[in-house]
């Protein structure tokens, strides 16, 4: 086997000195607290910018991203609520279909057997002709 390329001993040799003093310093109580320090500050700093532009966005009366991530989840909640309905449905018909009880017209036209419609896909937008 060859000898390992130029830049990987250069980032060898560069690695060999600076990791033992790299270590020193991150276990040090100074460098933890320091960490803490930059991090409370980036999350004070992103909830202030994100308070502020959810307010600016409701001035205009718009939605904010909070806002659109609130309706998600409630989306996503109703979404696994119709679908648990929709199984436990099933489960009543297939218990009365085995108990020999007749379903009328209108459970039958909602039978939930075929495939599920997918969510509507947005369609291209076009410029409208001069």
């Amino acid at each position: 086997m060859s000898e390992a390329p130029l830049w990987r001993q250069a980032f060898d040799a560069v690695e060999h000195r600076v990791t033992p003093h790299a270590d020193r310093l991150t276990r040090t109580p100074g460098f933890a607290r320091g960490v803490t320090l930059l991090r409370r500050t980036q999350l004070l700093a992103r909830d202030t910018v994100q308070g502020a532009t959810a307010r600016a966005w409701h001035l205009v009366n718009l939605p904010a991203g909070s806002d659109v991530a609130r309706l998600r989840a409630q989306l996503g909640a109703l979404d696994r609520e119709v679908r648990r309905l929709n199984l436990q449905l099933e489960t009543e018909r297939r218990r009365a279909g085995a108990a020999g009880t007749e379903t009328d017209d209108a459970h039958a036209a909602d039978a939930t057997d075929g495939a599920r419609p997918g969510p509507p896909r947005r369609r291209a937008q076009r410029p409208p002709r001069a």
